[in-house]
């Protein structure tokens, strides 16, 4: 790669990375929305969120080691959450004397509503491009997905 490659790439990067910025700042009405609908405090949604990236779930020591809390304050919040049908105890399968912790379908969804909240790529403000932006947007963003499953050794969406 040449010089001038790198410095236009270092420009490009620098400015991309001052957009995205912008744009989170412009759609932070559209973010907040979601997040007060809640009923959960910072503390079940971030079990929650563990559990979402868990789909087999986890037991009650690794989650309450994780986020920092007592295993007694971490019973709380499961009871919580359990109350709120967000998760789910059950057995582990391979010893019984443990019980696991999963995210029942409601949980999932509440993470997922709460990921997909994304307004800068929603309908209404594309809609506004102009055609060869939005093609060239959409093949921007074609890319960063590759790069971004590339880094994760996700299969691509072309593969």
């Amino acid at each position: 790669m040449s010089t001038h490659e790198e410095v236009e790439r270092e420009t490009l990067l620098a400015e991309l990375l001052s957009l995205q910025a912008a744009l989170e700042s412009s759609f932070v009405p559209e973010h907040i929305e979601p997040m007060l609908s809640l009923r959960l405090t910072m503390q079940q949604l971030k079990v929650l969120m563990i559990l979402v990236a868990h789909p087999d779930g986890s037991t009650m020591q690794a989650v309450s080691k994780t986020v920092g809390v007592s295993l007694a304050t971490m019973s709380g919040i499961v009871d919580r959450l359990e109350a709120q049908h967000m998760v789910e105890r059950s057995l582990d399968p391979n010893d019984q004397r443990v019980r696991r912790v999963t995210a029942t379908p409601l949980g999932l969804q509440t993470v997922q509503r709460l990921m997909a909240a994304r307004p800068e790529l929603s309908s209404s403000p594309l809609g506004l491009l102009a055609i060869d932006d939005l093609r060239a947007l959409t093949q921007g963003v074609r890319a960063l997905l590759r790069a971004v499953q590339s880094a994760a050794n996700v299969p691509t969406t072309d593969e």
